[in-house]
């Protein structure tokens, strides 16, 4: 191989090498934090892209400077924190939510950064680069070149392969979300109009039965038109859907059972009338 193939071979190792090594952090802390196992990212393969990405960004830059550990650690800091809350604000703009939220922890920014997280993606870089990164290098260069183009090869049609089947899970996701969120606005318009019934004087329901009458019906027509679309929400089977909920406990993606609670909330306060 010349030397451009060689650089290319070396970086899609370092990034499906890392991206493993990333998806088995956050499962151990997964584990430690609820004990038990959560497949995290929003990929289904045993990979996490932006440790990969984060990785190959931080030793590419600062491979150069990695003697001087202070200016290293705070290289790492800032350039791991522009990088995540550069990836949970598009992830938040294409998906319409967030896939991970710092609002509690303290000294955050909008939830996609927070000083602690920082600091410590500031430790682990440092690790990294001056002890593990070395090793890998020294794995990848020794792996026999048709050997390992091979197995690289093998990996990233599998990666390529579950990205483009997760993206379009996810558009689909985010169009249901959409259609959730309809609903729900919908809902809220018939709660406004039920209220504004509700406290209308006895007086002024008396002279006004028969438009009010009317009032009821519609309001039931549109309530039964919510419940057919729940119901065929509700028979959808997303099993990606499910996979990311458990993976992001913080993503709000799954809002079938707070529609259906508003739903039955709303259909008795406007059945009771």
């Amino acid at each position: 191989m010349n030397d451009t193939l060689i650089t290319v071979f070396h970086t899609a190792s370092y990034f499906i090498i890392y991206a493993f090594f990333g998806w088995c952090l956050e499962v151990v802390y997964q584990a430690v934090e609820h004990g038990e196992f959560i497949n995290r990212g929003f990929l289904n393969g045993p990979y996490c892209p932006i440790y990969g990405f984060g990785v190959i960004l931080v030793c590419g830059a600062l491979d150069p400077i990695k003697e001087n550990i202070i200016v290293l650690y705070f290289g790492a800091v800032i350039m791991t924190t522009a990088l995540e809350f550069i990836t949970g604000f598009l992830l938040e703009k294409i998906f319409r939510q967030k896939w991970w939220d710092y609002t509690n922890e303290r000294f955050n920014l909008k939830g996609y950064i927070c000083l602690k997280f920082s600091l410590l993606w500031g430790v682990a870089c440092l690790v990294t680069v001056r002890l593990i990164h070395p090793l890998v290098t020294a794995f990848v260069e020794k792996m026999p070149p048709k050997l390992g183009l091979i197995l690289l090869s093998v990996i990233l049609i599998g990666f390529l392969s579950d990205a483009v089947i997760t993206v379009c899970a996810i558009i689909h996701i985010r169009n249901k979300l959409i259609i959730t969120e309809r609903i729900s606005a919908d809902m809220r318009k018939l709660s406004d109009a039920a209220g504004e019934r509700i406290f209308s004087g006895v007086e002024y329901v008396m002279d006004k039965k028969t438009e009010l009458d009317n009032k009821n019906a519609e309001l039931r027509q549109k309530l039964d038109g919510l419940a057919d679309k729940y119901k065929k929400l509700s028979e959808e089977r997303d099993i990606t859907l499910k996979r990311i909920s458990k993976a992001s406990p913080k993503l709000s993606v799954d809002r079938k059972a707070e529609l259906k609670e508003r739903l039955e909330k709303l259909k008795s306060e406007i059945m009771s009338k």
